[in-house]
This record gives C-alpha cells, structure tokens and sequence, in this order.
C-alpha cells in the first residue's frame, strides 16, 4: 500500500511540474530602431532581465545568431527595417513560441519612444502592444523604459 501511495504521489508531482514546464512561452527578444547596437543590446538585456523573473515565460536570449539571421534577409539589407514576416520565420526556425519586437527612437527633441508588441509565431498574432514616450536623459532612461514595457507586456492585469 506504502508503495502504491508513493508511486501515485510521485506520478502526481511529475504531472504538476510537467504542465508548469509546457505551459511556460518560450520568448525571443528583438530590439529595432533608430539607435545603436550598444542601447539596442540595452533594450533587449532590460527585457529578458523582466521576463526571467516570470514563471509563465521562458526567455532565450537576444544572440547573434538571431541577430545574424535577420542580417541575411534582403527585406532588412535593402530597406533598414526588418519586416514583422522575417523575424516571425527566424524565431520559429530558432524554436520559439512568441517574440517581442521592441522598437526604439530617440527624436530630435529628445523624447525617446518605444514601442514593443507581443507576436504569437503560430498564428502571427500581435497579442499585446504597449507603447512609451519620455524625456531622454541616457541610457538609464532606456533601462527603465525597456523594463516598464516589459512588466507591461507580460502583465495580465496590464493593459
């Protein structure tokens, strides 16, 4: 009896942790704008340094690989921008199930923007989007913006 009970509770245990281990979105982050590759880096370490700290999501970090990938698109080498289609199919070939596209500009009169959207690779939905505006003093104000965007993003009680 000693053993059916045991063996039910660890069969038990098991399941529990395998559902919290499915259930977690495995992310990619992807910084675009107009600014350097050095904030770019910024903006992504803020965000994964948010959604590390989150149970329901499983964060891969932004590598060259990733970067180098998207590089090779000729929709990014002609035009700047990377088209939403392209770091769609590069995330999934790197076997993610979401990615979030942070977009960041810093405009003449100072203001940063950025603007970040949660994408479902599946369905290519865009599944939240949030957007900020503040006086740019730094790249401590990127930081925080980055991390906001974040908390706001993966937030269910954020809208």
């Amino acid at each position: 009896m000693k053993r059916l009970s045991f063996l039910l509770l660890l069969v038990l245990t098991c399941t529990v942790f395998a559902t919290e281990a499915i259930a977690a979105k495995k992310v990619a982050v992807y910084a675009e704008g107009e600014i350097p590759n050095s904030t770019k880096s910024i903006v992504c370490s803020s965000v994964l340094s948010r959604l590390s700290g989150n149970k329901d999501y499983k964060a891969f970090e932004r590598n060259s690989a990733f970067v180098n990938a998207l590089d090779k698109e000729q929709d990014y080498q002609t035009s700047g921008d990377v088209p939403e289609k392209e770091i769609r199919e590069v995330a999934q070939r790197m076997g993610v199930d979401y990615v979030i596209v942070v977009n960041t500009v810093i405009s003449a009169d100072e203001q940063c923007h950025m603007s970040a959207r949660l994408i479902d690779l599946v369905t290519g939905e865009i599944l939240k989007t949030v957007n900020l505006k503040r006086e740019y003093a730094g790249s401590e104000a990127i930081t925080l913006m980055a991390n906001n965007l974040a908390y706001r993003l993966i937030n269910n009680n954020s809208k």
